[in-house]
């Protein structure tokens, strides 16, 4: 055992102990019993040894039992070493006039040392010394004892009140000792309470610090995996907005190679329903697995066996957090390595147009927040897939890029004196504000103008232009009521994926326009044509017809002829 330690286990205090107790307990003791061990060999007469060795015995056995914390002990070997200088006052010495006698106080003070609590014990043992002392003296005085010197009473009372009077000073001292050797342990105990109470706190707070901290660092990667996911998934719609004019199939497969590039994903894949609703058809994948079921045209049943099927028909995401203990998976053995997979829902409207199906290595790959993101890209991937549907089927082979330029330009004519504002207070109105620099310039270049104020006297702006096919077709403007406001990224791409959809949903709202219109033109031409076809009167036939375009067109005047007009020629007018 190294000196420190063994220093500490035998002088330092333990719990429960008062302040310095062992170690007073310790060193007292073991000076004792080395005395009592010299006392052996300075002696000759038997009992004088006898009596040595009796109190050297009384001096092991206390100090092991301070060493072992048991201190009530230590006062037997002040009685038993008091016992053995009276015995070694009357065999060896002078009785009672013997200096041995003064050892008595020293033993006094041991006592008063011990005593730490109250004086009882000190009283008791100096009533005991002086008893010792009067009933040694009165031996001699009546001869019951030898002694070397004539021992008369006189003497026998003047040492005892000697003894009487040291050891009341001395019990006063150390009451006095004692006091404030109770306020000290008290005041000690107090600070070792306030201690470990502001070691508590500093724990508790530290703590709280750590957990807060754990819990921002949680939140922050979280909202930057988030802003990461969203602009993965603005960057996506840009992508499929650019390259709008490319064919079904091509697109397609670039949604799916861009989604799984920028999110990682093992396999995503695209399913169209055919057109009995009777199955979801693969038309796109970037996987090898993938790829090979396209070349052998792979289908499912809406309805049937894995999530594909029961998305289709349900038209709710779904998640397969373990798909080989999923009990709707079909396991497929194109893509092995499929550990969770999630399908979604491709939307347009309320009409469920096909599933996009996302698989990954990991095992619960998928959460809430993938879900919703993934929601959104799916959305905005039915709303493409159907535009593109809409778009061919309007118009002819020929004329692809002038029918599109023509639709975006009749858009863009049809919205450039229409728009709305809201104010702070939640009103909305169609008076726009003036044009700022920063709407001017967004409109000019195309691309989105933050504008942070350098001083309280300009507001905070942020101008994104609304794009079709990468023409501007109108303005997004934000202005702050907040002094000094600094927009931030996330607000930024926000505002953009919001400018993204609205430009989608007016080209969709545009093609439902015209296809309503042409509706309308068809069931026109075909009740005008009912009626005419009802008659078989020459003139009848002509009114008829005069009339209906009349009332189709709303004309105040409307005419019909057959030939140039002529004298005598038939011609028919209505009012």
């Amino acid at each position: 055992m190294k000196t420190t330690n063994l220093r500490d286990y035998l002088l330092k205090d333990r719990p429960g102990e008062e302040f310095g107790q062992r170690a007073e307990a310790i060193i007292t003791m073991s000076l004792g019993f080395l005395t009592t061990a010299l006392a052996i060999f300075a002696y000759r007469n038997p009992i004088t040894i006898i009596s040595s060795v009796i109190t050297n015995s009384v001096a092991i056995f206390t100090l092991v039992q301070a060493i072992r914390g048991r201190y009530n002990y230590l006062i037997l070997f002040p009685i038993v070493t008091a016992i053995s200088i009276c015995i070694v006052a009357i065999v060896e010495g002078q009785g009672v006039h013997d200096l041995i006698w003064m050892g008595n106080l020293g033993l006094f003070l041991l006592v008063n040392v011990y005593s730490r609590k109250n004086n009882r014990p000190a009283i008791v043992y100096g009533i005991f010394i002086i008893l010792l002392f009067i009933s040694a003296g009165l031996a001699e005085v009546n001869n019951l004892l030898p002694g070397s010197y004539s021992t008369d009473l006189e003497y026998v009372i003047l040492n005892s009140f000697f003894f009487f009077t040291v050891m009341s000073a001395t019990i006063a001292v150390f009451h006095r000792h004692r006091a404030l050797l109770n306020i000290a342990t008290k005041n000690r105990n107090e600070q070792i309470i306030t201690y470990q109470r502001l070691e508590e706190a500093k724990y508790n707070l530290e703590t709280q610090i750590l957990a807060r901290t754990s819990d921002l660092d949680r939140a922050n990667d979280q909202l930057q995996s988030k802003t990461n996911k969203l602009l993965a998934a603005s960057d996506i719609s840009q992508e499929l907005m650019v390259n709008i004019n490319e064919t079904s199939a091509k697109l397609l497969a670039r949604a799916t190679q861009s989604i799984s590039e920028k999110f990682g994903f093992y396999h995503v894949g695209i399913f169209l329903l055919d057109e009995n609703l009777e199955y979801a058809v693969l038309r796109a994948a970037n996987s090898k697995g993938g790829q090979q079921m396209l070349a052998r045209r792979h289908q499912l049943r809406i309805g049937g066996a894995g999530i594909v099927g029961y998305v289709a028909q349900s038209g709710r995401p779904r998640i397969a957090v373990d798909t080989g203990a999923d009990a709707v998976f079909f396991n497929n053995p194109d893509l092995p390595e499929t550990r969770s997979e999630i399908a979604l829902p491709l939307k347009y409207g309320s009409a469920t147009i096909g599933v996009l199906d996302v698989q990954s290595t990991n095992s619960s790959a998928f959460n809430e927040e993938d879900a919703s993101i993934l929601s959104t890209l799916a959305n905005q991937l039915a709303i493409v897939i159907r535009n593109l549907q809409t778009f061919r089927e309007e118009r002819r082979p020929s004329l692809d890029k002038r029918g599109s330029r023509r639709m975006g330009l009749k858009l863009n004519e049809k919205l450039r004196s229409s728009g709305y504002s809201i104010t702070p207070d939640g009103s909305i109105s169609n008076v726009l504000p003036e044009k700022s620099p920063a709407t001017q310039k967004a409109i000019a270049s195309g691309e989105t103008v933050v504008l942070n104020p350098s001083s309280r006297s300009i507001s905070s702006a942020l101008a994104v232009p609304v794009k079709l096919r990468d023409e501007v077709i109108g303005i997004i403007h934000i202005e702050s009521s907040e002094d000094g406001k600094q927009w931030t990224e996330e607000e930024i791409t926000l505002v953009q994926a919001i400018s993204e959809r609205a430009a989608l949903a007016l080209e969709n709202a545009t093609l439902f326009e015209n296809a309503t219109r042409r509706a309308e033109q068809e069931e026109t031409i075909a009740r005008i044509t009912t009626q005419i076809g009802s008659s078989s009167d020459f003139n009848r036939i002509l009114q008829t017809t005069i009339q209906e375009l009349g009332q189709a067109l709303g004309n105040s005047r409307t005419f019909i002829q057959l030939a140039p007009p002529a004298e005598n020629s038939n011609e028919t007018t209505t009012e």
